[in-house]
This record gives structure tokens, sequence and C-alpha cells, in this order.
């Protein structure tokens, strides 16, 4: 779950998003009950795959975290776009999966190696754009943060500025307050389309013992089953080397690690470098 945004880069985007909102000038906006048409000029600016995706999300609160991380995204947003289920099947032909696939089994190996009874399971599936909607709108930690957000925004639309601001400039005030909002803590998913498992781009690994799972991908108990135990301090050992980076900082995941090939292609100029001298 990357998490992940360079703050100076996603405002410069925010910018070209919002600048693109298509309205005509002097016309204003309803007084009473006006956040859904502040919104709606908002979103007419983002880009097309993220206003797609947010016709699917579930209620205003979700909505505006979710959009709160597509202006963030800024212009990496096209390019970490999750792939659909019929995207998925296509890429799993090809010879990047193929090596991800290869990489992953060998930290399974290593890691059964060095735990006897212990084993990694991890969904190699990437996550769709279908998968990821349907878990934003129902997971109860997107729940909260979305209304801590939603509570924030309708201070913010009351001030006096809303009251008679055209179209275009409520739009880009409340994207600018959107993109420069900071959560209490941060959500437990990604928003939908940009998780980096919609690419596969990241594995979450799990822990099992005689086909049970001992240490899960529960956010909740991650210090109490993968902290305490050790199994955090174990993945790293066993990814160490690979291509796999991490474990995601937040929120807190040690079961979460970025597949980065261009790490293990550099460790291996490295050795090559140690050779020569």
């Amino acid at each position: 779950m990357a998490l992940f945004r360079r703050w100076g880069g996603a405002l410069a985007l925010s910018a070209v998003m919002l600048g693109g909102l298509q309205a005509q000038a002097g016309t204003t906006l309803p007084r009473q009950d006006a956040l859904p048409a502040h919104y709606d000029a908002l979103v007419t600016g983002l880009p097309v795959p993220a206003a797609r995706a947010l016709k699917d999300v579930d209620g205003m609160p979700r909505k505006l975290l979710a959009t709160r991380s597509y202006l963030r995204a800024g212009s990496s947003l096209l390019s970490r776009w999750s792939w659909t289920e019929a995207q998925i099947d296509r890429r799993m032909q090809s010879s990047n999966y193929r090596r991800l696939l290869a990489e992953t089994e060998a930290v399974r190996t290593r890691f059964a190696s060095d735990n006897p009874g212990y084993t990694l399971y991890a969904n190699m599936r990437p996550r769709s754009l279908e998968l990821q909607l349907e878990r934003w709108n129902t997971n109860a930690g997107v729940a909260r943060v979305a209304q801590a957000l939603h509570k924030a925004v309708q201070t913010e639309v009351a001030k006096p500025y809303y009251r008679s601001c055209e179209r275009q400039q409520c739009g880009r005030r409340l994207g600018e307050f959107l993109a420069g909002w900071q959560p209490p803590h941060a959500a437990p998913l990604a928003a939908p389309g940009l998780s980096s498992h919609g690419q596969a781009r990241a594995i979450d690994f799990q822990v099992m013992h005689k086909g049970k799972v001992v240490a899960s991908t529960v956010v909740a108990t991650a210090r109490k089953h993968w902290d305490t135990p050790g199994w955090t301090r174990k993945l790293q050992s066993a990814v160490a080397g690979t291509s796999f980076a991490g474990p995601l900082k937040a929120p807190y995941e040690p079961w979460h690690y970025e597949y980065q090939p261009r790490l293990s292609a550099m460790a291996a100029q490295a050795d090559e470098d140690e050779d020569e001298t």
C-alpha cells in the first residue's frame, strides 16, 4: 500500500487539474447545501479514470478522501493507475510478471529454510480496480478517516468565501483545501486506482504454520502478531538482496513490500564493480 508523494509536485499538478475545471464565468453556487455543487465543480477537472472511479465510490466522505489522493498523486496518477480484471489477465502472461513470481518464490524458499515449520503465503494476483473499489466502500478504517475529512470540509465550505465565489473558483479553492488537509492518521487503504498492488508493484506476505495464518495483514494487530514474535525482522531477512523494498511505514504494514526490479539490478552491478577492483 504506497502510499506516498512529494508535496511540491503534487500541488503543481493539482493546480493544473483544478485549472481545467469547465465553468461559465460569473456563475455562482447556491448557498444552501453547497458542498455537492462545489464538489462537482472540482471533479470536472480530474483525469478521466479518476472521475469515473469516483462514480462508484459510496458517499460524499469517501469520495472526498479519494479525491484528495487523486489531487496529491499529481502527474504520477495515470502511470500508477490500477489495471482492470481484463488487463490483469493479459499482464500475468508477461515476462515482467514471471520475474516477480520467481523473486517471490526465492523469498519464500529462504524464509522456509530460515524458519523450519513456517512458510510465507502471498496472493500473486494484482488487486484490480474493481476489488479496490469494493474494499474502499466497506472498510471501517477508511470510513473513520473519511468522516474526519468530511467534517473539516463542511467547516471549510461554510466560510464566507464560498457564498459568492464563481463555480470555477469554488472548485479550485476546495481542491486546494483537500490537497493540503492532513488526516489524524493514515487511511488503511490506498484510494481506488492508486494501490501499488494494482499493477503488481507490491506484495503482501503472511506467515503460515501448519496451514494456519499466524501473522496476517491486519493493521490493528501488526505489532502484536508481527513485531513481538519477530516475524517483521525475519521477513526483512528473507527479502534482503532482492527487488523488494519495505516494509510500508504509513500505515504500518510489516508484511507489505514494494517490488522494484531496479534494486536487484543495482545490487548485481555493485557486485560486478567490486569484483573488478
